[in-house]
């Protein structure tokens, strides 16, 4: 089960356009704060949060299509 969602958020990962995939890869796997992700990429704070949240959720509807959440 493990192996299988790790493989489901990879393939996630994967088919994100560059940019939101460089940011969210920076936030959640590189730990990096959003004051830094927002200033390497020349946006506010608050637009980065935003961006984020939107992934997200994008996340979460892609793991209740692949059946992890109902």
């Amino acid at each position: 089960m493990e192996h299988e969602l790790k493989k489901t958020i990879n393939a996630f990962i994967s088919g994100l356009p560059e940019r939101e995939r460089a940011i969210f890869l920076r936030r959640y796997f590189r730990f990096e704060s959003n004051a830094e992700i927002a200033e390497r990429f020349g946006v506010s704070v608050n637009n980065l949060a935003v961006a984020l949240s939107r992934t997200r959720k994008k996340l979460m509807k892609h793991l209740e299509k692949e059946g992890y959440f109902k």
